[in-house]
């Protein structure tokens, strides 16, 4: 659980195993190299001497000679030999104090070199010498000297080893199979050692750089844990904290910024339910007052029956006032969740506006208002959604124009949408109450002196989620008594 959680126990355990990998694969690279070395060195080194006794067998009568030979090969320093004739299966000659296994003189991986008459009649000098030129060590076969090497151990003691065989032409074709052996055993001691403080070395390294990356993530996670404090602070009573972004690094005070944008849009929203719910109380706390008031004083003493049919019929008012605040609530609370469902189909917009030209009719003559309308578009989108919208932007510019002005709507095809402008002649909205027009419940009249339902604030709302709905939206500038609401929708 600790690892799932701490974010710095994560990046220093993985920095360590890194580490580990890493070092792991230095030291067996380095021990490899070493070994291959060591291996180079001793073939080289059994090469040379395998050249110095060819060379001592082939300047002496080997038959006539044997002794002289053999005391000679003695004094090769370093190296222990053996001499076999494999025809009459005979030991000639081995080194003191070492054994040679059956094992290792089989015969195999030999050499053959071949000792002419003409060759023996040869100069003996070293560069001339050609009989024993394949076991001089040029660069060129020293990979395949050492894939020819023979390793064995016996009494404790390591041995690397090579053989060789020299054949004497004549009538008898004689041969002798040559083993010569290096003791090894004080490069296997100093390899283990090495090894050994390898591997101490590495154990270490990696618990160092544990401590030293543990220390380094701690330093590197400081703005985190200094932002998480900050964090801690912030509540629905105190929304008003901000994270600090000054002297952090980039990354993080992206994520700081990215944090206050949120905390800005929280508070926004906060702001808005508090005046939400303050406002749905006084909206609907309006119309029950009435109800309580009208029904209190109907039940106050007897009552004729065109009496509590007055009473009966204002409380229908009322009801009905409460159910279609109710029902656009509703209305709302699923364009929020996206749970409208509309019935597409394609519409004609200049039909429309006609038809709600012929339901307005007599309220704007009332107020000595026109309406017009120009330009003619096809939409694709929910008719009584969209009638709905335009009802309540053709209602809301009746109700704050001038008297004797012009309502005009104007329908503009684009490219990819289609905008249509409700421009009416009033007083300027100011500029700090525009972004609010369409929030829920808002009216400029914050005496809310107005008691007709279609004021209660929720028209513009419910025209903005419509206009959201179809891929559209919804805007209001206002300016020198002209105000105009765009509402545009896509083209079918």
């Amino acid at each position: 659980m600790i690892f799932q959680h701490s974010l710095k126990l994560r990046l220093t355990l993985f920095f360590t195993i890194s580490s580990l990998a890493v070092l792991v694969l230095l030291s067996v690279l380095l021990n490899n190299e070493i070994n291959k070395y060591f291996k180079l060195e001793d073939a080289h080194a059994l090469n040379t001497k395998a050249y110095m006794m060819k060379e001592l067998i082939s300047k002496t009568n080997f038959d006539r000679d044997f002794a002289s030979i053999t005391k000679k090969m003695e004094e090769l320093e370093g190296v222990a030999i053996r001499i076999d004739n494999p025809g009459d299966k005979i030991v000639l000659y081995v080194s003191d104090n070492i054994r040679f296994p059956a094992s290792v003189i089989n015969g195999t991986n030999i050499e053959t070199i071949d000792t002419s008459d003409e060759e023996k009649k040869a100069q003996h000098d070293y560069h001339d010498y050609r009989v024993f030129k394949k076991a001089r060590p040029p660069k060129n076969i020293e990979q395949k000297i050492e894939s020819q090497l023979l390793e064995w151990e016996d009494k404790g003691n390591s041995y690397r080893g090579m053989q060789f065989r020299i054949n004497f032409e004549g009538e008898d074709q004689a041969s002798v199979l040559a083993t010569l052996a290096l003791n090894i055993t004080h490069r296997d001691g100093f390899l283990n050692a090495f090894t050994s403080a390898l591997i101490k070395l590495t154990i270490l390294a990696v618990l160092l750089s544990a401590a030293l990356h543990w220390f380094i993530t701690s330093r590197g996670l400081q703005p985190l844990q200094t932002l998480s404090k900050k964090a801690k602070l912030v509540s629905g009573q105190d929304i008003k904290q901000r994270m600090p972004v000054d002297h952090l690094p980039v990354e993080i005070a992206g994520l700081s910024e990215t944090l206050n944008n949120m905390l800005e849009r929280l508070d926004d929203s906060f702001r808005r339910l508090e005046n939400f719910s303050s406002d749905i109380a006084h909206e609907l706390r309006t119309p029950i007052n009435n109800l309580m008031m009208q029904t209190q004083v109907t039940l106050s003493k007897p009552r004729s029956k065109n009496e509590y049919l007055m009473a009966l019929g204002s409380n229908a008012e009322e009801f009905q006032r409460l159910a279609r605040m109710i029902s656009d609530m509703l209305f709302l609370a699923k364009a929020d969740n996206k749970q409208l469902l509309l019935s597409t189909e394609t519409i004609e917009l200049d039909q429309e506006f006609t038809d709600l030209f012929e339901f307005y009719d007599a309220l704007a003559e009332d107020r000595n208002v026109q309406l017009s309308f120009e330009g003619k578009a096809q939409v694709q989108g929910d008719r009584l959604m969209l009638r709905r919208a335009f009802n309540n932007l053709i209602s809301n510019a009746l109700h704050h124009c001038f008297e004797g002005s012009t309502i005009k709507i104007n329908i503009t095809p684009t490219k990819n949408d289609v905008a249509i402008e409700v421009e009416n002649t009033g007083q300027t909205i100011p500029e700090e109450v525009l972004p609010h027009l369409f929030d829920r419940f808002y009216r400029a009249d914050k005496a809310r002196t107005c008691s007709s339902f279609e004021r209660v604030g929720l028209g513009l709302a419910i025209t903005k989620s419509i206009a959201e709905a179809h891929g559209g939206k919804l805007s209001v500038t206002s300016e020198n008594t002209v105000t105009i609401f765009k509402f545009t929708i896509k083209l079918a």
